[in-house]
C-alpha cells in the first residue's frame, strides 16, 4: 500500500505527495504516445531532447480541500497508479487543476480525454505502413469564395472513413501537397489564359506526388478539392486510377464536415438520349447538382450532336445529391457505362462534349479512369453569364 509520506515544519505535521512509481510512469507514456491527451502536444523538445510532459492527477492525489477533484471514495493507494493518471502538456495541466474551472474539467471528462486518446494512439500504433494516406489538398478559382480544410479535420475525415493516418509530405505550408488556385485570374478577363494557367499549376504542383508514386512511398491519396469544375476534370484526369485514392468534398447542413454520411439516401443515376441525329458527335450533360437544358447548349452542338443526360433517378438534381459515399460510386459507375455504350452506339466518335452541373468529387471522377488513346477525347464547357463556353479538353490523341 502507498502511503502518504509526513515530515514535520516546525511544530506542525504534513503530508506529501508520494512518488509516483517508475512502471506507472512508462505505461502512462507509452499509452499516451508522449503526447498531451488534449491538445495531443508532443512532449519532447527536440532542440533540448527534454520531456516537457507532466502527469497529472484525474482523482487529486488526496482528500484535501484543495486537491482538484480529490473529493472522492477512489482509495488513496490507487491515485498514484496509471488508471488515475493523464499525461498532459505543461499548459493543460495548469487549465485543468485551476479551482474556477474544476467544474468544467471534472473527473468524467478527464476520464473520457484520457481513454479516448490513449484508444486513438494504440490504434494508429498498431496500422501497418499500407495505412498511411498522402492528403491532396486543391483549392480556390471559384469566384472569390475562399474554402478550407484544416489538418486536424484532415485528419479526423481520413481516420474515421478509411482507419488510415493522415501523412503531409512537405509542401509550403506543411500542410501536404497543395494546389493554391486562388491567385489565377479572372476567367472572364482572359477565358483561355485562366485553364492554360490552372492546368499548369496543377501539373507543377502534382510533381512530388507523381514522383512519390512511381518510387513507391506514395500508396494511397486522400484528396480534399474545392475549385472551378473544368480544373477538378482536369485534376481527376491527371491523377488517373492507377493510384487507389479516397475523394471527399464538403458537405454543408446542421454542421460542415468532408465526411460522408451514412444516413443520406444512396441515390442511383440513369442515362437519358435526349436527342439523336445522323452524326457522330456526341454531347452529354451531367444534371446532378442542377438542372441544364439541352436548349442551352451552344447551337452548333445543340443541333449537330446526340445528346445524352446522366442524372438522378427519381430525385431532383441538387447540390446535395452526392451526400453518401455510395451515390458518388453509383455515379462513377453510370458514367463509365455511358463511356462504354459510346464505344459501341457511336464507334466513330473522336470527342464528347460535356456539360457538367456536378458536386466536387463527380467532376474529379469525370477525369479518372479514362483509358487513354482509346476512348474519346472530353471537351469540358463552363458556364460564363448566360452560355457555355469550352475551357479544357483531356484524353486528346
Amino acid at each position: 500500500m502507498i502511503k502518504n509520506k509526513k515530515i514535520e515544519i516546525g511544530d506542525r505535521v504534513v503530508e506529501t505527495r508520494p512518488s509516483i512509481l517508475e512502471p506507472d510512469k512508462v505505461k502512462l507514456w507509452v499509452r499516451s504516445g508522449g503526447r498531451c491527451a488534449i491538445c495531443n502536444k508532443y512532449l519532447l523538445d527536440l532542440n533540448y531532447e527534454v520531456s516537457t510532459g507532466e502527469m497529472a492527477h484525474i482523482v487529486g492525489w488526496s482528500n484535501a480541500k484543495k486537491s482538484p477533484r480529490g473529493n472522492s471514495a477512489l482509495a488513496l493507494e490507487k491515485r498514484n497508479t496509471v488508471d488515475n493518471l493523464i499525461l498532459l502538456c505543461a499548459d493543460h495541466h495548469k487549465i485543468v487543476d485551476t479551482k474556477k474551472l474544476l467544474e468544467e474539467f471534472t473527473l468524467e471528462r478527464l476520464m473520457l480525454h484520457k481513454a479516448d486518446h490513449e484508444r486513438r494512439i494504440h490504434h494508429l500504433t498498431e496500422l501497418q505502413i499500407d495505412s498511411e494516406s498522402i492528403v491532396l489538398r486543391m483549392f480556390g478559382g471559384i469566384r472569390g469564395v475562399s474554402v478550407e480544410v484544416s489538418k486536424e479535420h484532415a485528419r479526423n475525415v481520413i481516420f474515421n472513413s478509411e482507419k488510415k493516418f493522415a501523412m503531409f509530405i512537405d509542401s509550403f505550408d506543411k500542410h501536404g501537397i497543395e494546389i493554391d488556385l486562388n491567385k489565377l485570374p479572372d476567367p472572364e478577363e482572359n477565358w483561355e489564359a485562366y485553364w492554360s494557367i490552372g492546368m499548369s499549376m496543377i501539373d507543377k504542383s502534382l510533381r512530388p506526388l507523381i514522383e512519390g508514386v512511381e518510387n513507391g512511398s506514395v500508396r494511397h491519396l486522400s484528396l480534399f478539392a474545392m475549385s472551378r469544375i473544368p480544373l477538378l476534370v482536369y485534376l481527376g484526369y491527371k491523377l488517373g486510377d492507377k493510384i487507389p485514392s479516397s475523394l471527399y468534398q464538403k458537405h454543408r447542413g446542421e454542421e460542415e464536415t468532408w465526411m460522408w454520411s451514412v444516413k443520406e439516401k444512396a441515390e442511383t443515376f440513369e442515362i437519358i438520349k435526349l436527342k439523336e441525329c445522323s452524326s457522330e458527335n456526341v454531347a452529354l450533360i451531367l444534371s446532378l447538382s442542377g438542372s441544364i437544358n439541352f436548349e442551352d447548349l451552344p447551337s452548333n452542338i445543340s443541333t449537330n450532336s446526340n445528346i445524352y443526360e446522366i442524372r438522378p433517378v427519381e430525385t431532383t438534381p441538387n447540390r446535395d445529391i452526392l451526400r453518401n459515399k455510395k451515390s458518388y460510386e453509383n455515379f462513377n459507375k453510370t458514367y463509365h457505362e455511358f463511356l462504354s455504350q459510346i464505344e459501341v452506339s457511336h464507334k466513330t466518335c473522336n470527342e464528347i462534349y460535356l456539360f457538367p452541373a456536378v458536386p466536387v468529387t463527380a467532376a474529379i471522377a469525370c477525369g479518372r479512369g479514362l483509358m487513354r488513346d482509346a476512348q474519346p477525347a472530353i471537351t469540358v464547357y463552363d458556364r460564363t453569364g448566360d452560355s457555355y463556353k469550352k475551357t479544357l479538353t483531356i484524353n486528346s490523341k
